[in-house]
């Protein structure tokens, strides 16, 4: 108001002064109605204290460049980075991980958790190329454990009830029965939450229900189910690689092992022969012609003969299954290495029922 000068203008002044008392008053009210706002929002926030939390977390966090690559990857919604990011996610070198998610389980491996306590994600650093994607599959579904730990009770209810309908319909043999079992067998109360992080990300088509469920959290949940697609096929087909060449060997070592059987006893039976010409031969009047001496004589030979190129044959078979067992010790290898990247220590599919040992040259 400092613009009205004193003396003459008295009429105007009092209509600015009123003017501006309109102004005040009407500022008085914005200011109330603010205030209101936030008496209101104090409310909310006492009877909503882990959203706060979350919010100011967020606010607070500064995320990895992997961890923004992951939820960009993953096709998450707003609400589920917002989740992510309020998990405060850290990516951790085995070293570190092992402090942070410590499991023993031979054949299990960890590859991130959501730790209850103070609701963090830490996930395990993945460098293998081979997997590449398998990290973004895990941050997805240690998300929708953050997301799970704040749901109520009741749509937790709700969604156990979908979520059994819908693993029942994946059928007895899916890969998954399995896994809930070991699960199960580990913590009978993570059943529901293991199920409802793993359809999430590795299903690919669910329910109308569920899928309006996890809208909430994927913008485009195709993106992470595919990428778990891709992986699980680098193992499908390994483990199909492991798998064949380990019952081709199973039969190569049996049939090996009746072809030498049956080698041994016809070199056994020549031996015989052969000692019993010799002793015929060797008495006066054994033979009472050459032609019969040579004939029998001939005989011998030519058994001998094939039954050199049936040793032969053997050893050739021998180094073929050899060359097998090779290859199969390098896919262990292989398989070793895989599953070390996804901190796993597996036992070695064993070569066969025998080794190259069992069997002779």
């Amino acid at each position: 108001m400092s613009h009205f000068s004193a003396g003459l203008q008295h009429a105007r002044r009092d209509r600015g002064a009123r003017a501006g008392r309109a102004a005040l008053l009407g500022l008085a009210g914005i200011c109330i109605a603010a205030q209101g706002l936030v008496l209101g929002g104090a409310a909310w926030a006492v009877a909503n204290p882990r959203l706060v939390d979350d919010q100011l977390t967020v606010w607070s966090y500064e995320p990895d460049p992997a961890i923004v690559e992951y939820a960009d990857r993953a096709g998450l919604s707003d609400e589920g980075r917002f989740l992510l990011y309020a998990s405060v996610p850290e990516i951790l070198p085995p070293e570190r991980f092992d402090l942070f998610c410590s499991f023993e389980e031979t054949g299990l491996g960890v590859l991130g958790c959501y730790t209850l306590a103070d609701g963090r994600i830490f996930l395990y650093d993945v460098t293998n190329d081979e997997l590449d994607g398998y990290e973004v599959v895990v941050a997805a579904h240690e998300m929708l454990h953050a997301a799970w730990d704040r749901l109520s009770v009741d749509a937790r209810d709700a969604l156990a009830v979908l979520l059994e309908a819908d693993f029942a319909a994946l059928g007895p043999e899916h890969e998954l029965v399995e896994r809930i079992a070991e699960y199960e067998a580990l913590d009978p109360s993570s059943r529901i939450p293991e199920l409802y992080a793993i359809l999430g990300t590795e299903v690919p088509a669910l329910a109308p229900a569920l899928e309006e469920h996890y809208a909430r959290y994927f913008d485009d949940r195709s993106l992470t189910t595919e990428l778990y697609a891709q992986v699980a096929a680098v193992f499908d087909g390994l483990e199909e690689r492991l798998q064949n060449l380990s019952d081709e060997l199973d039969a190569r070592f049996a049939a090996l092992e009746a072809d030498q059987a049956a080698y041994a006893a016809a070199a056994a039976a020549l031996e015989r022969d052969i000692g019993a010409f010799n002793d015929r031969a060797s008495r006066p009047g054994g033979y009472t012609s050459q032609s019969a001496f040579q004939a029998d004589r001939q005989a011998l030979v030519d058994r001998q003969s094939a039954l050199e190129a049936e040793r032969e044959s053997l050893n050739a078979a021998v180094d073929e299954y050899n060359a097998l067992l090779d290859e199969l010790e390098e896919l262990n290898a292989e398989a070793a290495e895989l599953n070390r990247s996804i901190n796993v220590d597996a036992e070695p599919l064993p070569p066969s029922q025998g080794t190259d040992d069992d069997l002779a040259d």
